[in-house]
């Protein structure tokens, strides 16, 4: 099935690019095979964190105090030499700065750095620092690629460290945390900031990992591109993407004489008796989104609803013969489908059991197809092979937007695996592009690109939120098949676009935006 031109965005670059550990480890030895010394590489990555550091302990020194003491934890590996160089470069920046490593032997290149600090007059503590002393911990036991469990030393140190809220900041990932997985190996510290060395990590974006991550921050060490090319000849590899990429993404540009019909036809399927608001929310998605022309077909007094607070909607069962009555949506009373560019069905609908022979016409609809919610559910309700059989027969493309528990309804086989993986398992076996909910939302399409918002809001995980991006994804695909230019990406940007809202509510002082006032701010990004 084409989709359309498959757009380059975000730029397979080493700010977007999202890799396990093993392929981080395959371009660190292609550099130095290459000629890169490790020395110098060390060097270049943890002169580039010194910085970030200072610059934060610079801007935050209203409330930290300039006084503020850092110890760094120094590991036997190359992430402690990581530690020492900063530990160094915060020493010559007039920083109050120790270091503590409870190792007997350390790497050639660390312990050179450990002697050089002693020479230096840096401190070595002969005790572990003890949380809740004022200080800020720079973590640099163990970085990239663990797979075993903290020394009990440094277990019991995690555990008190996490109980006193101890501020820690972490060099490449936190110890006693799998970054391949994003799963704590036990106990684990903590941080409040990670710098990120080379590129993200898959496993430092899950949302088990999200606790003791913090806030993430992508460190550039100067990778090449042709050490890029050598892990994407594996395939495609996951983008992650923030508010800052949407200016470059894929969107749709209707032509300049369109009317409303050529900026993008939509049909919204939503809403119920018990659930009036989803539709009305999915409507306020669908208007943020601009499309030219959205119609509704709802039970009556939903109907109403809508109408009441989006007069332009169009009623598109007002000339269904018989008239719809309240209670679930008959398949049989459909408008004529081909009169529109996408259709999204599911908001606040009530379960009912998928029968194929009802759902015909979706699948011969020629359209985007947005599944949302209940959508997804009564798909669901039929066995998995069934569900994945109908997807992959459907004439157009197909968009779904589930959450983790609607997901694994729908696909029980692909449970396994982090937030990428799963969807692109159930891309590939359907044929359709998946958008996974989640606090690091992910979307992956059937040719094998994905993409994972490396942003989140918190405060926004609030229930109506999913039917405003429901519509709002809907409308701006109607937007993009009515200018021929349909495209996964813009799914992506959907969810970044919706995600973006939320935080500048967030930014705004507003502690829990509500789903009108993300569609609101939707609306205005738009303009």
């Amino acid at each position: 099935m084409d989709y359309g031109p498959a757009h380059q965005w975000p730029a397979a670059d080493a700010a977007h690019l999202l890799v396990h550990p093993r392929q981080m480890q395959a371009i660190e030895q292609a550099m130095f095979r290459a000629g890169m010394p490790q020395a110098a590489l060390m060097e270049k990555a943890a002169l580039a964190v010194s910085r970030r550091v200072l610059a934060l302990l610079s801007t935050a020194d209203a409330g930290w105090g300039r006084s503020r003491p850092v110890v760094v934890l120094i590991g036997p590996g190359h992430n402690g030499g990581d530690g020492a160089v900063v530990a160094r470069e915060l020493h010559m920046a007039g920083r109050g700065v120790a270091v503590w490593s409870p190792f007997p032997r350390h790497k050639p290149l660390t312990a050179a750095h450990l002697q050089y600090l002693e020479k230096l007059g840096v401190p070595r503590l002969p005790e572990a620092p003890q949380p809740d002393q004022g200080q800020l911990w720079i973590d640099a036991l163990f970085g990239l690629g663990q797979s075993r469990p903290l020394p009990s030393q440094l277990a019991a140190l995690a555990h008190k460290a996490r109980l006193a809220r101890q501020g820690i900041w972490a060099v490449d990932a936190p110890s006693g945390l799998d970054d391949r997985h994003g799963q704590p190996l036990g106990a684990c510290f903590h941080s409040q900031r990670t710098f990120c060395l080379g590129l993200y990590r898959r496993g430092l974006l899950q949302a088990e990992a999200l606790a003791a991550v913090g806030r993430l921050e992508h460190v550039d060490i100067g990778v090449p591109n042709w050490a890029l090319d050598l892990v994407q000849e594996q395939g495609p590899l996951p983008c992650g993407v923030t508010a800052a990429d949407r200016a470059m993404a894929p969107w749709p540009e209707p032509p300049s004489a369109a009317d409303k019909y050529g900026r993008g036809r939509l049909l919204l399927l939503a809403g119920s008796q018990r659930y009036p608001g989803a539709a009305v929310l999915a409507a306020a998605g669908a208007d943020a989104s601009g499309a030219g022309a959205v119609a509704i077909c709802m039970e009556p007094d939903v109907a109403r609803r809508v109408g009441d607070g989006y007069p332009h909607v169009l009623n598109a069962a007002a000339d269904l013969c018989p008239p719809l009555e309240s209670g679930p949506l008959v398949w049989r009373q459909l408008p004529d489908l081909d009169r529109h560019d996408a259709v999204l069905l599911g908001p606040g609908m009530d379960s009912a059991p998928f029968v194929a022979h009802a759902w015909k016409p979706l699948q011969k609809f020629a359209g985007l197809l947005v599944l949302d919610a209940d959508g997804l559910n009564r798909l669901a309700s039929a066995p998995e092979s069934e569900a994945v059989a109908w997807l992959q027969g459907r004439r157009g493309p197909t968009w779904i937007t589930p959450h983790v528990r609607e997901f694994d309804r729908l696909f029980p086989t692909c449970r396994h695996g982090d937030h990428l993986e799963r969807a692109a398992a159930a891309a590939r076996a359907a044929g359709i592009t998946v958008l996974l909910k989640g606090p690091r939302t992910a979307v992956a399409a059937a040719d094998g690109r994905c993409w994972q918002l490396l942003e989140g809001v918190p405060a926004a995980a609030r229930a109506g939120l999913g039917d405003v991006l429901a519509g709002f994804a809907a409308g701006r695909g109607a937007m993009a098949a009515a200018a021929g230019a349909l495209d996964h990406g813009q799914l992506a940007r959907a969810a970044l676009d919706h995600m973006h809202a939320a935080q500048q509510l967030a930014g705004e002082g507003w502690m829990h935006p509500s789903p009108p006032m993300v569609a609101e701010r939707l609306r205005r990004q738009a303009e």
